[in-house]
């Protein structure tokens, strides 16, 4: 079943003093749906936070396990996955040209009730071989019980 989920996404680099720095954030309706073992939030990126004309969905397992999925399909394609000390490695197709990224997430946090997920996802990035630094990315859904 496909349900409407209110969703807060924000974005930021961690600063050499930690603090943040680029900050990006957005408000946004998606889709939440579950399947046997997966749950998938669903949203349209905006120019805002990502490449407009993309849809990304990110991919959660209901058995507890600390893994994020995320996909990004349309005018910009990705797919990432995110496992604790784990480093993964994909090809990031833009409207530019292709990037090679290279996460090592050092956190990946995941809590859900019926109503509501919050996913903390904080990693070190690469882009093309360069380290460019550590990136944090938040994202907390509740279910839209009024539409």
């Amino acid at each position: 079943m496909k349900e409407r989920i209110m969703l807060h996404i924000e974005a930021y680099q961690i600063g050499d003093s930690g603090e943040k720095e680029q900050v990006v954030s957005l408000d946004t309706v998606g889709t939440a749906r579950e399947f046997a073992d997966l749950i998938c939030l669903e949203y349209e990126e905006t120019e805002l936070i990502g490449v407009k004309g993309t849809t990304t969905q990110i991919w959660l397992p209901k058995d507890g396990s600390s893994q994020v999925t995320i996909k990004r399909r349309g005018t910009s394609n990705l797919q990432q996955v995110y496992i604790k000390g784990q480093k993964n490695f994909a090809a990031y197709e833009t409207p530019y040209g292709i990037m090679e990224i290279e996460i090592l997430p050092w956190e990946v946090a995941i809590e859900r009730t019926d109503e509501e997920v919050n996913i903390r996802l904080g990693y070190d990035l690469s882009v093309s071989g360069h380290y460019v630094g550590q990136h944090h990315l938040s994202i907390a859904g509740r279910l839209d019980v009024s539409g």
